[in-house]
């Protein structure tokens, strides 16, 4: 009964604190730049993870931020929940920019703000144009100075699924010229690819080490950062 009543408390908290706060990010939007607006969104985030911990008792911790490099990098990241679109601009200390499907620009009021963030939109159109698209954005993305997180899988998927990554990251990457970072977690233990967390639990975070388009060719680099997924989610 108690933890039903605390995953529904989260679950108000959740929506009301974000529209309110996406209310007030799209009002401060004009009178900010860039940099201010992706800060404004950090400090929701923040206080979100901090909640967690003691609402519905989720804590986490992220492990191997010495292995990103301190220029452009892609992050290859298993989506295992809604966790790590709402915790990452809390737990990683560079600017990152998701790759997200456009669809979700069209919701109201957290649409809105995402479209102010100005991250990397995906129209799953022509494979082709939408590769070419996702690249020119990332690549301007990268210029910035962001971190590029994109979910290989395409989808999210229960922590125990087989890692079954598309090519698109690594050709990320390869037509980039930038790292390939994979990255595993163990949301899917404690929040489900469908679903609220319903109890307390740890989620961990591990980032794994670069590996560069420059001294491997596409198929070793897919198959260097699908071994080594593969290989730590087994550990998590």
């Amino acid at each position: 009964m108690r933890s039903t009543f605390t995953k529904w408390l989260f679950i108000v908290y959740v929506l009301g604190s974000g529209t309110l706060y996406s209310m007030v990010i799209l009002l401060l939007f004009p009178f900010v730049g860039r940099a201010g607006r992706y800060w404004l969104a950090k400090q929701w985030c923040r206080a979100l993870v901090a909640v967690m911990r003691w609402l519905p008792g989720v804590s986490c911790s992220i492990e191997g931020l010495e292995h990103l490099p301190e220029g452009p990098a892609i992050l290859l990241c298993r989506h295992e929940s809604t966790w790590e679109t709402l915790a990452f601009l809390a737990l990683f200390p560079r600017r990152i920019s998701f790759v997200f499907k456009e669809e979700l620009l069209r919701i109201p009021f957290f649409g809105w703000v995402l479209r102010g963030l100005d991250m990397v939109s995906l129209n799953r159109g022509s494979a082709r144009q939408a590769h070419q698209a996702v690249t020119q954005e990332s690549a301007e993305k990268l210029a910035k100075g962001d971190v590029i997180v994109i979910f290989p899988e395409g989808t999210r998927v229960p922590h125990d699924a087989p890692l079954r990554m598309t090519s698109g990251g690594v050709r990320l990457a390869c037509a980039t010229g930038v790292p390939a970072v994979p990255v595993v977690l163990n949301a899917g233990k404690v929040w489900p690819a469908k679903g609220w967390p319903s109890g307390r639990g740890q989620i961990r975070v591990v980032v794994g080490p670069a590996f560069s388009p420059r001294d491997l060719s596409q198929q070793e680099l897919g198959r260097a950062v699908h071994e080594w997924m593969k290989d730590e989610l087994l550990r998590l």
